[in-house]
């Protein structure tokens, strides 16, 4: 047999590492496709984590053990002479002696500053910075965002954990386009905020997690969006107000509508549950949410109604189904009717939860942010 010629040795391994590029290329590109379905499609995503879950008490069902528990029994506001000590007793658990400081300001106010990642030209008039100084030389930011069309309103957004308000962007931009001016918040710590106090003793403490080292801690979590409220109600004109949390942020908006009724409709998203219903990674016993003394004051159920304790509030709760976090499940809804009738009973607003089944993440979907803004339109 004649050997094989260079010519013919070279134009066999070209063709063996053409279709050994074509193969890797054809595998890269079905991995990523499949990719892709499991974490970057909704509807798939949705699936393989049903699928994954280690019971039917994740996402599916609600574990009969939260069904023993009457939420209306929990809640001890029952008129609105309740409602005003409630609030009283829930505001001297975070300020003491000090009392709701209805006369906090921001220290400074920065004009004109450029927010990278924003991509609201044409939409906005302009971006201030503006930074609240608290106690023991504790310093919270925010950005206020002015549109261009205002609408005479104002939404407090306020982001959780692990990041900051700019991982919401697209949030913000569109309130702005529809012509709500936005006060955007990152959580103590987050986004240049201070994360640790010096105490009297010359120690620093962590601001979420030593708070039992710290004289009235949750005062530097509420703190910075109620001077907000002052200097919008000092400075501008705005008709309403309403506040929007995601994650630990929805904590905190669920808190700052219990305490500060000019809070007229807010939206906690992916955010809080009544003690008695958490499990899994939402429950961090030693941070803000498990703080002894506010709870002592005042329980989750009993903020709920504070909340909309008068005709024109409103909240709406929302949860991600099958959240990857935390707040998952449907369990909301165990207390969205006790909520809404006692408000009803005391002649409040409205309360109610609204589950989002469109994807797998922990996040304010499109769907969830079509539902909060048409509902902030509503009268």
């Amino acid at each position: 047999m004649p050997l094989m010629t260079t010519r013919h040795q070279s134009g066999l391994l070209g063709r063996r590492l053409l279709l050994g590029v074509v193969v890797v290329t054809g595998l890269t590109t079905v991995g990523f496709f499949v990719d892709f379905l499991l974490h970057g499609y909704d509807p798939t995503r949705v699936v393989y984590k049903r699928l994954k879950a280690a019971d039917r008490y994740v996402y599916e069902e609600v574990h009969p053990r939260f069904l023993e528990t009457d939420p209306r029994a929990m809640i001890t506001v029952a008129s609105t002479s309740d409602a005003v000590d409630k609030r009283q007793r829930l505001a001297n658990a975070i300020w003491g002696g000090d009392g709701y400081p209805v006369a906090r300001l921001p220290q400074s106010v920065t004009t004109g500053v450029n927010e990278p990642g924003f991509r609201i030209a044409g939409a906005v008039a302009r971006i201030d910075r503006v930074a609240v100084d608290m106690q023991g030389d504790v310093r919270s930011t925010f950005a206020h965002f002015h549109p261009t069309a205002p609408n005479g309103r104002m939404v407090v957004y306020h982001h959780g954990y692990a990041g900051t308000y700019h991982d919401n962007r697209r949030v913000i931009e569109r309130l702005v386009a529809e012509g709500y001016a936005v006060m955007a918040f990152n959580l103590i710590a987050y986004g240049g905020n201070t994360a640790h106090i010096r105490l009297p003793d010359g120690s620093v403490a962590n601001l979420h997690f030593d708070l039992d080292k710290i004289n009235r801690p949750l005062r530097y979590h509420f703190e910075p969006v109620i001077a907000a409220l002052n200097y919008a109600e000092q400075r501008y004109d705005y008709r309403s107000v309403d506040m929007m949390g995601f994650s630990a942020g929805g904590f905190t908006a669920a808190v700052i509508a219990a305490l500060d009724p000019r809070i007229r409709r807010s939206y906690p998203v992916a955010g809080v549950y009544p003690i008695y219903l958490r499990t899994g990674q939402e429950a961090i016993f030693n941070g803000p949410q498990y703080h002894r003394p506010m709870l002592d004051a005042a329980n989750y159920l009993d903020m709920f109604v504070l909340g909309v304790d008068s005709p024109e509030r409103r909240q709406l709760q929302v949860f991600n189904r099958f959240d990857r976090c935390c707040f998952n499940n449907v369990k909301g809804r165990l207390y969205e009717d006790p909520v809404a009738n006692t408000a009803a009973e005391i002649g409040g607003g409205s309360f109610a939860v609204l589950i989002d089944e469109t994807h797998a993440d922990h996040k304010i979907s499109d769907f969830a942010l079509d539902h909060l803004i048409a509902d902030m339109a509503r009268p």
